[in-house]
């Protein structure tokens, strides 16, 4: 059944909350890229002490930095268009209510002589909401289209800690602890950020009209 205009407008009240929540949400994220920062810049130092012992591990710990760079660069577009996202949402309610108002005094003036002048006016309404209406599917479209390449790169993470893990197994001893650590820290990060991200995009979903 299509939803009528009030359902359609309850939605789109939600959608600023909704755009405040993933961007809060995300304040985690930022957290755990930093920490995946982090260990990577250890695993840097451990592999140069460890020299020759550890080379096959030289390329993991710039992907590390990398994944790290990525994602909080895609949570600062998220948080940019969330924003833009609550804007939309709040400018579409004024230019739905501008309509609604109009159209209810064009009811009342059905015989007035200023009925012709009321036309353009509604008219005009009409086209600011479609406006807004375009506006709004195309950020959200845009959020859920990010926090879409953030779950990619996070299951990425999960092969790329998988096979460090086997690469850290046939390492010396001095050196596999540490390593193996770092792996773990690696995955539980991207497992926990992958789980907020497809949260976010989850509640996003909800609240398509």
């Amino acid at each position: 059944m299509k939803p009528d205009d009030d359902e359609i407008l309850l939605k789109i009240s939600g959608f600023s909350v909704t755009a405040v929540t993933v961007a809060a949400q995300l304040s985690a994220v930022l957290s755990e890229a930093r920490n995946i920062s982090l260990e990577a810049m250890n695993a840097r130092a451990l592999v140069a002490r460890a020299g020759d012992n550890v080379r096959t591990f030289r390329p993991i710990t710039d992907y590390m930095i990398e994944l790290a760079s990525d994602t909080i660069r895609l949570v600062q577009e998220i948080n940019h268009e969330a924003l833009k996202l609550s804007r939309v949402a709040l400018k579409r309610l004024d230019v739905a209510e501008a309509k609604r108002r109009f159209q209810h005094a064009q009811r009342l003036a059905q015989s007035a002589s200023y009925l012709a002048d009321m036309r353009p006016l509604v008219h005009q309404a009409r086209q600011d909401e479609l406006q807004q209406q375009r506006q709004l599917k195309h950020h959200l479209r845009q959020l859920t289209e990010l926090l879409d390449e953030i779950e990619l790169r996070m299951l990425a993470a999960h092969v790329v800690a998988a096979t460090s893990r086997q690469e850290a197994a046939t390492v010396e001893y001095t050196y596999k602890v540490g390593l193996e650590g770092i792996v773990n820290k690696l995955e539980t990060a991207a497992e926990r950020i992958r789980s907020i991200a497809h949260k976010s995009r989850s509640l996003l979903r909800n609240n398509q009209y």
